[in-house]
């Protein structure tokens, strides 16, 4: 037994790493920067009107980030000063479970999370498969090809909830981890 299980352990995982290698990470990463781009875009023009009357400042620094099979890269991280505060809107990266990347609002009163998901989606879902070992397992469902990605703002566990990125809700969002 032990070597016919070896066996079919060796050959899952072959068949694993061969799955790895049809993903094309480059594009994956290019992808994920234009998505952080458009983010910093949509942040940009909710906060332009406080920028030209002097209310507040912003400028961008380097964080480097290191992924599994991505490998090494630089993005940006945004820095606003809202009076006596600093707050950062800084990047954690593309391969995350259940969504397509996310990027973190700190500031001294805590953190918001902004998520790059299915635009039509209202929560994350988690799909499970069970089946009894020997037999053989259900048949995937085919997923959803055609993803309209968007930045959402995910609430805090247990019961996460995503809410659309709008003016609106990302001065909410700056307005928490402010305290104002």
């Amino acid at each position: 037994m032990g070597k016919k299980d070896f066996d079919n352990f060796l050959n899952k995982q072959v068949q694993e790493k061969d799955a790895g290698k049809q993903i094309d990470w480059k594009a994956k990463r290019y992808e994920w920067i234009k998505y952080l781009d458009q983010f910093y875009k949509t942040v940009e023009e909710f906060l332009s009107e406080y920028l030209e009357s002097g209310k507040i400042n912003y400028e961008y620094s380097e964080k480097k980030i290191i992924e599994d099979y991505i490998g090494e890269y630089s993005v940006k991280v945004l820095q606003i000063e809202l009076g006596p505060h600093t707050i950062k809107l800084e990047p954690i990266g593309t391969n995350l479970i259940g969504a397509k990347g996310r990027v973190d609002l700190m500031g001294v009163n805590g953190k918001v999370k902004f998520v790059l998901v299915d635009k039509s989606s209202s929560g994350p879902r988690i799909k499970m498969t069970v089946w009894v070992s020997g037999e053989k397992p259900p048949e995937k469902e085919e997923e959803k090809k055609d993803i309209e990605w968007g930045w959402k703002i995910a609430t805090p566990p247990p019961s996460i909830q995503y809410i659309d990125l709008e003016q609106d809700t990302f001065f909410d969002a700056l307005m928490e981890v402010v305290g104002g």
